[in-house]
C-alpha cells in the first residue's frame, strides 16, 4: 500500500456462536486480555457480547493488514476456536478509510492532525 493511500489501517470483525452464556467464556478472558493487548500491530480491540444469541465478538483495529492477517493465526485465536464451548466463528477483515474516519473521531494513530483539519475544511465547503 502506498504511503498516499487512504487505507493506512485494518479493522477486524471477529465472532464466536457459543454452547454456554458469553459470561462463561468472558469470566474466564483476563488472562487473554493482556495476551491480545500486546499482539503486535493491535492498536485496539472493542470487546462485544450478545447474551441472548450466545454470541461473543471483537472489533479490532490494527496498524497493518498483514498484522491483522497473522492475528487471526495467533495460539490464542486458535485456542478459542478449538474451545469446545465454541460452535462457529466467522471473520471479516475491512480497510479503514482514514481521513473520513478521522472526521467523525476514530481513534486512529498515526493519521496526520493537519490533513484531518483540511480535510474537514474542505468538508465543510462542499
Amino acid at each position: 500500500m502506498s504511503e498516499n493511500s487512504p487505507y493506512t489501517h485494518t479493522a477486524l470483525h471477529l465472532r464466536f456462536k457459543l454452547r454456554v452464556p458469553p459470561r462463561v467464556l468472558l469470566g474466564q478472558s483476563r488472562h487473554a486480555a493482556t495476551i491480545i493487548a500486546s499482539v503486535e500491530g493491535l492498536l485496539w480491540k472493542i470487546w462485544l457480547v450478545r447474551e441472548e444469541e450466545f454470541e461473543i465478538g471483537g472489533v479490532y483495529l490494527f496498524s497493518h493488514r498483514e498484522a491483522a492477517e497473522s492475528y487471526l493465526k495467533h495460539p490464542i485465536i486458535q485456542a478459542v476456536c478449538s474451545n469446545p464451548a465454541v460452535v462457529s466463528s466467522h471473520s471479516q477483515l475491512w480497510d479503514v478509510e482514514s481521513s473520513l474516519s478521522a472526521l467523525t473521531r476514530a481513534p486512529l494513530w498515526g493519521v496526520c492532525a493537519e490533513q484531518s483539519q483540511l480535510d474537514a475544511l474542505l468538508a465543510g465547503v462542499q
